[in-house]
C-alpha cells in the first residue's frame, strides 16, 4: 500500500467521483453498451463458476474472513452471488444471511446448500440499496466481497456499519494483469478501486485497516474472451485483437492443445473493528 497515495487532497469526493466513474465504467454501464440485460451476464456467470474453480478464488481470503467467524456467529454475506463465501461461512456460523439480487445466483446458492442439506443460511433475493434500513438488524460479521455495486457508495457503507456489531470486512479490487492492456488496447478504463471505499469510511470517522491478497493463475483463454464480451463489453474483433496481444506477451501457454492465459489479481481487504 503506498502511504503518499492514500493521502489524496482532502476535498477530494470519493463519493461524487465513485459515483461518476461507475456511470461509465460500472457492470451495467458495460452491459448496456454490449446490449446485455444484467441478468443474462448473471445467469452465464453462474454457469462460469464451475469452470473457474481453479482460479484461486477466494484462497486466502477466505482463511481471514474465517478467522473472525465462531460457532456462535451471525454473518451478513452483501452480494453473495453463489455462495463462494456464505456457504463455508454456513460450515462455521450459526447463521448467514445472504442478500443477492440476481435471481439466477440466489438460485444457484439455494440448490448446492439443499444439495449438501445446509439449513443455516437465509436467502434475501434483493438489492442492499432496497432493503429497509431497520429490516436487517444487527450481525456479528458483515461481509461484502467484490459486490459494491451501489452508486451511493457513502449511504451504502453507513448501513453496512449499522449492521455490523463487531466487524466489517470488505473486499474490492486493488488491480489485475488485464487492466493496462485493455486500456492500451481499447481505451476501457478501470473501475474505481478500493482507495474509493476506504476514504469514505475515513470520511465517516473510522480508521479501516487494509492488506492486499494477490493470486495468481491460469485461465482457459477462450473462456476469459467470452466473460469480457460481457464485461467490459468486447467485441468479437476486439478479442481477437486481445488474444494477439496477450499471445506475443508471452501470457499464454497450452494445456491439452487448449490455449489457456496466466493471470494475476490484487484485492484488497479492509477491515473495520466496531
Amino acid at each position: 500500500m503506498n502511504p503518499t497515495y492514500l493521502q489524496k487532497e482532502a476535498c477530494f469526493d470519493w463519493a461524487g467521483d465513485w459515483r461518476s466513474r461507475r456511470a461509465h465504467t460500472g457492470l451495467e454501464a458495460n452491459l448496456r453498451r454490449a446490449g446485455i440485460p444484467e441478468e443474462a451476464f448473471w445467469s452465464r456467470y453462474a454457469s462460469w463458476v464451475d469452470s473457474l474453480q481453479h482460479d484461486g478464488y477466494p484462497g486466502m481470503l477466505l482463511d481471514h474472513v474465517m478467522s473472525h467467524v465462531r460457532a456462535d456467529s451471525t454473518v451478513l454475506d452483501i452480494g453473495a452471488g453463489t455462495g463462494t463465501f456464505a456457504l463455508p461461512l454456513s460450515r462455521a456460523a450459526r447463521h448467514v444471511t445472504a442478500v443477492e439480487p440476481s435471481h439466477s445466483q440466489a438460485a444457484h446458492l439455494h440448490n448446492v446448500a439443499e444439495r449438501h442439506c445446509t439449513r443455516n443460511i437465509t436467502i434475501i433475493e434483493k438489492r442492499w440499496e432496497d432493503i429497509g434500513h431497520d429490516a436487517m438488524g444487527t450481525f456479528d460479521l458483515v461481509l461484502a466481497a467484490h459486490s459494491l455495486q451501489m452508486d451511493d457508495l457513502t449511504e451504502a457503507l453507513r448501513r453496512m456499519c449499522r449492521a455490523a456489531r463487531h466487524r466489517l470486512l470488505l473486499v474490492h479490487t486493488a488491480g489485475h494483469s488485464l487492466s493496462r492492456v485493455l486500456q492500451e488496447l481499447f481505451g476501457i478504463e478501470p473501475g474505481p478501486d478500493y482507495l474509493y471505499p476506504y476514504h469514505v469510511l475515513c470520511g465517516m470517522g473510522f480508521q479501516p485497516q487494509i492488506e492486499m491478497v494477490t493470486r495468481e493463475y491460469h485461465v482457459n483463454l477462450d473462456l476469459q474472451l467470452n466473460i469480457l464480451r460481457y464485461n467490459p463489453g468486447l467485441s468479437a474483433a476486439q478479442c481477437e485483437t486481445l488474444r494477439d496481444r496477450v499471445e506475443s506477451q508471452g501470457m499464454v501457454f497450452h494445456r491439452h492443445s487448449a490455449p489457456w492465459l496466466t493471470r494475476s489479481c490484487t484485492d484488497a481487504l479492509i477491515t473495520i473493528a466496531l
